[in-house]
């Protein structure tokens, strides 16, 4: 699941990454949009128009027969989710992370594996850079890049992007995040 109480700090973006890499690796992935924004299955349309085949799958309903299925969450915190591990991207401003701090809370207090991650990171910003060194050292840390759009525009993923600056330190952050996704499915005792 990615969740997280505020809007536009990246949870989709992630999930889309998220949902390439799974099946780049093979598994036959969903990647299931409950917010009623749908953005996941724009992108899904973005793709269609442009003659590109997705490897995984955008819905709005749970279907069966997928090895990985990726939640994207509208904002806000439920009780319940569907999955044993949270996403949570935050912003990295003051209030953001204040608020960041207390839904991790909530979110472990109802037994999930949190994976927190810093979205749209600016190194310019000291701010941003000492709460990056002190609360996400070994964690995932997404820089804010313009090429996240712009492939989102043509219906493409980092993963399977082409012809846009940065592109491969794009694919390391995602390559990070993947891993610290991997690590928590593996605390869980399941496959992904």
């Amino acid at each position: 699941c990615v969740v997280w109480t505020k809007g536009g700090v990246g949870k989709t973006m992630r999930c889309l990454k998220l949902a390439a890499s799974f099946a780049r690796d093979g598994y036959r992935t969903c990647l299931v949009d409950h917010d009623p924004q749908g953005s996941s299955l724009v992108f899904g349309k973005l793709a269609e128009r442009a003659g590109i085949e997705l490897p995984f799958v955008p819905t709005c309903a749970r279907v069966s027969g997928f090895d990985v299925y990726i939640h994207d969450h509208p904002p806000g915190l439920a009780e319940a989710y569907p999955s044993r591990i949270a996403i949570v991207p935050t912003l990295l401003d003051a209030p953001s992370f204040l608020i960041h701090r207390r839904g991790l809370r909530h979110l472990e207090e109802r037994g999930l594996i949190v994976v927190p991650v810093a979205s749209r990171f600016r190194s310019d910003r000291k701010q941003q850079r000492d709460l990056v060194a002190e609360h996400f050292a070994d964690l995932p840390v997404i820089k804010d890049r313009d090429l996240y759009p712009t492939l989102y525009g043509r219906g493409l993923t980092v993963i399977d992007g082409r012809g846009v600056p940065h592109l491969a330190k794009a694919q390391n952050e995602i390559e990070a995040l993947r891993a610290a996704v991997d690590g928590a499915v593996a605390r869980t005792g399941s496959s992904p």
